[in-house]
């Protein structure tokens, strides 16, 4: 596909607009007295279970493609709660998206409540992060819905492309 190039250029090279890019080598962990973090990488085949829908599969062996809807499930951390959470989406938006697009809206929920909601207009690599009210999480787990105002084509590829998912997490307070 004539677009891998630049994104695995743009995932390399640009720096994030929206706060640190958890690092690739993070993985699902909790340490006794820790809030609790969750971090799903995209190039893990086993994080399908926790890819609820919208996610394509993976490629190049380190992301995935998101359609305009796409949502993850987490295990709430320990002290959710009653300190609240954080998630976290790193991701790149190619310069194509924005050639067709002009900009794009991403915007998190978690059972019809609304977080955040963030405006890109320009190509790079981003670290999207809303925070969850201890109040939205008073269940064992938790999902997070992501959707994005304007979806694109590229090339000859037919699916419904938003963004380049690189990993989704949630993190306790």
């Amino acid at each position: 596909m004539a677009i891998l190039a630049p994104v695995l250029a743009l995932t390399a090279s640009c720096q994030s607009k929206h706060g640190p890019i958890l690092p690739p080598s993070a993985e699902t962990a909790e340490t006794p007295g820790s809030p609790g973090v969750s971090l799903i990488q995209m190039n893990d085949p086993k994080a399908g279970a926790q890819l609820v829908r919208g996610f394509y599969g993976i490629e190049s062996n380190s992301w995935r493609w998101t359609a305009g809807k796409f949502a993850a499930r987490f295990h709430v951390p320990p002290t959710g709660a009653s300190a609240g959470a954080t998630v976290t989406l790193n991701f790149v938006l190619p310069e194509s998206a924005i050639q067709q697009l002009g900009h794009l809206t991403l915007t998190a929920a978690v059972n019809g409540t609304e977080l955040q909601s963030s405006t890109y207009d320009h190509a790079g690599t981003f670290s999207f992060t809303g925070e969850i009210p201890p109040t939205l999480l008073n269940a064992e787990s938790v999902t997070v819905d992501f959707s994005l105002d304007k979806t694109f084509h590229a090339g000859g590829d037919t699916r419904e492309l938003g963004v380049v998912a690189n990993s989704v997490g949630l993190a306790g307070k």
